[in-house]
């Protein structure tokens, strides 16, 4: 979310207007991405806000001693074991963590107050982790207007000074994958995505070809393999 929201921010601060249109839901750090926006709308049914922040981890010291599983611990410093699940915070570790929930929370509030404009007394009220439905969310100041895309279209006209029936181009993030891609390729979510696939690419247009030139000269080194392409002569 923060990646997306200092893009975002930045769009804003080059000139372009940014408008969000919400789904179902829009929470938590799906606001975090949109409060900086131009306009954002909502669904009246949308959940939105929670404007907070959450934290702890999961204790199983419990359930490994239940199963007779016994464990040993190495640790570089004091407070290395902080995220252990084998042992409780104690009290200085509780301290810095609540410590790094209050400037996540004071990061998220403040930025709510500014991408919005509402003062930062009024952020803490509505904030807190509640959430809102779009139609609440409308009436408090956390969303402009009410509807779906149609609506965020209009405003996204009005923000370029386009006449409301220009034709408009609609782009898709991110782009429909390929079969190959899905299959060969890293997540979408990999900032590698792109160098991983075109080295596939090239692996495959480098081999293809230099199988069937040794396959027309009946050169065989045995059973290809996962490299068999079509052209390649069986094994003998």
């Amino acid at each position: 979310p923060a990646v997306v929201h200092r893009e975002t921010a930045r769009a804003r601060a080059a000139g372009k207007p940014i408008i969000v249109s919400m789904g179902n839901v829009a929470g938590s750090g799906g606001y975090f991405v949109a409060m900086d926006a131009e306009k954002i709308v909502a669904q009246p049914g949308t959940i939105t806000g929670s404007i907070g922040v959450l934290g702890g981890k999961m204790l199983t010291r419990g359930l490994w001693e239940k199963v007779g599983i016994t464990w040993d611990d190495v640790h570089s410093s004091t407070n290395s074991p902080i995220w252990s699940p084998l042992q409780d915070y104690d009290s200085s570790e509780w301290e810095r963590f609540q410590a790094a929930l209050d400037r996540i929370y004071e990061d998220f509030t403040t930025k709510v107050a500014a991408g919005r404009d509402l003062p930062i007394e009024r952020v803490r009220e509505i904030a807190k982790g509640r959430i809102w439905t779009g139609e609440d969310a409308r009436e408090i100041g956390l969303v402009d207007e009410l509807g779906g895309l149609d609506v965020a279209l209009r405003l996204a006209r009005e923000a370029a000074g386009l006449a409301p029936d220009a034709a408009i181009r609609l782009r898709s993030f991110p782009p429909e994958r390929s079969p190959f891609d899905r299959l060969f390729g890293p997540s979408p979510d990999s900032s590698e995505r792109a160098a991983v696939v075109a080295a596939w690419r090239q692996v495959t247009i480098s081999v293809a070809p230099a199988m069937r030139i040794l396959a027309q000269l009946g050169v065989t080194g045995g059973d290809p393999g996962v490299l068999a392409m079509p052209g390649t002569p069986p094994r003998p």
